[in-house]
């Protein structure tokens, strides 16, 4: 599998991550989708007056990983939200 490129969201300045989309890494897209669904856990996140549910996957390299349409998008986690997740 090809490590991806990850592109800052510059747009979201307020909420700091890096996506790729699925035409530009398609293994990795599937690679994460499948742990969003198998091992993620529902979240909720607000922003700019806006609250969403999302559904994020904890990786073990201290990222959250989550998934709209095409994007599969990462943000560095905490170490304290990472020891609050469930041990799969």
């Amino acid at each position: 599998m090809t490590p991806p490129s990850w592109k800052y969201a510059k747009t979201y300045a307020d909420a700091p991550h890096e996506y790729i989309l699925r035409e530009w890494n398609p293994e990795v897209f599937q690679f994460y989708l499948e742990r969003v669904r198998v091992a993620g856990v529902s979240e909720q996140f607000t922003l700019r007056g806006r609250t969403a549910t999302y559904r994020y996957y904890y990786g073990d390299d201290d990222y959250k990983y989550w998934i709209i349409g095409s994007v599969l998008n990462r943000a560095a986690i905490e170490p304290s939200a990472k020891a609050q997740q469930p041990l799969f």
